[in-house]
C-alpha cells in the first residue's frame, strides 16, 4: 500500500518534564505540497545486468519536450523527486553506448515509478571521427556547399571513402573512422580545388582538419571549342589549324592558334569576356 504525506512533519519545541506534572504540546501543520506529484526512479543497466554508473537520465513531457534529467549513481540507480502527475517519455545515455527509444511512463500521486533503462554497447564507439571547417582564404568566411571528399592512404594506395557538402558555417564531419591516415579534398564553383594535409586516426579520436579554398581567377572566363570538318565528307580533320580572334570595334587581333585532335576537336579556354571569331585551316609544308 503506497504511503503518502498529507501534511509536513512537523517537530515541536524541546519540552521539559520535571517531576509529576503535565505539558501542552500544540502543533500546527502544515499541508505537503507533494500531495500532487510522484518519483521515477530505477536503475540504467547493461544487457547482461551489470549496472552502469553515472549516465546521464533524461525525462521527457509525453511531447517529447526535456521535463528533468539526472545522473545514475555509481551502483546504476537514479531518483527523479517531485515530478507532477501525469504521463512522460525517459531514456539514457553514456559515451560508448546506443541511446535506446523513449519508454513511456506514468507518475501517479505519491507513488514511486519504477524504470529501469538497458543501454545496448555502441559497436563503433572505437572508432574516430575527422571534422574542420571550408574557409576562402581570401577573407577566412566559410564556405557554404563546398563538395568535400575524404580519402584514406594505405601504403602506396589511395582510397575513396566518401563525400559530403558543408554546411552554412563551412562544417563538415566524416565518423565512425577506422583507424588510419586520411586527408579531404574540397572544390567548389569559382574555386581552385584544394587537397588538406594528411592526419592520423586512432581509436576513438576526434581529429580537425580545416581546409581553404582559393578563388579561381579563371572563374569568369569562358570557352570556344568546336569540331573541324571536310565540307564535302563531313569527316573530321584532324591536325588542322585553328586561330582565335577577338574583335574589338569591328577589328581582330589573333589571341591564340592551336590544332585540333585526332577528332577534328580544338578548345580554347581560360576566355574573358568578349567578342571573339575562330578560322580554321589546313596547311602542308611543301618544301
Amino acid at each position: 500500500m503506497p504511503i503518502s504525506d498529507l501534511y509536513k512533519l512537523q517537530p515541536s519545541a524541546p519540552v521539559t518534564v520535571d517531576g509529576h506534572e503535565e505539558e501542552s504540546v500544540n502543533l500546527a501543520l502544515q499541508a505537503s505540497p507533494n500531495t500532487s506529484v510522484g518519483v521515477v526512479q530505477g536503475t540504467v543497466l547493461l544487457p547482461n545486468g551489470n549496472p552502469i554508473p553515472f549516465a546521464t537520465v533524461q525525462l521527457y513531457t509525453s511531447q517529447g519536450v526535456p521535463f528533468e534529467q539526472v545522473n545514475s549513481n555509481p551502483q546504476g540507480q537514479y531518483i527523479i523527486p517531485d515530478i507532477p502527475v501525469g504521463s512522460y517519455l525517459i531514456t539514457a545515455a553514456e559515451p560508448g553506448y546506443l541511446t535506446p527509444v523513449r519508454i513511456p511512463l506514468t507518475v501517479t500521486q505519491g507513488r514511486p515509478t519504477q524504470v529501469s533503462i538497458t543501454l545496448q554497447p555502441n559497436p563503433a564507439a572505437t572508432r574516430g571521427a575527422l571534422f574542420g571547417i571550408v574557409r576562402n582564404v581570401s577573407n577566412n568566411e566559410p564556405v557554404n556547399n563546398a563538395l568535400v571528399s575524404l580519402f584514406q592512404i594505405n601504403g602506396g594506395t589511395v582510397t575513396p571513402i566518401g563525400t559530403l557538402t558543408s554546411n552554412a558555417s563551412g562544417q563538415y564531419l566524416f565518423a565512425e573512422l577506422p583507424d588510419g591516415t586520411y586527408f579531404v579534398q574540397a572544390t567548389l564553383a569559382g574555386f581552385l580545388s584544394s587537397q588538406s594535409a594528411t592526419v592520423t586516426i586512432q581509436g576513438p579520436e576526434y581529429a580537425p582538419l580545416d581546409i581553404n579554398l582559393t578563388v579561381d581567377p579563371d572563374a569568369n572566363t569562358g570557352t570556344v571549342s568546336g569540331i573541324v570538318t571536310d565540307q564535302a565528307t563531313g569527316a573530321a580533320i584532324p591536325n588542322a589549324l585553328v586561330a582565335l580572334y577577338r574583335l574589338n570595334a569591328g577589328v581582330e587581333q589573333i589571341i591564340q592558334i592551336t590544332r585540333t585532335n585526332q577528332g577534328g576537336l580544338y578548345l580554347f579556354g581560360d576566355l574573358p569576356p568578349g567578342t571573339y571569331r575562330v578560322k580554321g585551316t589546313v596547311q602542308v609544308n611543301t618544301g
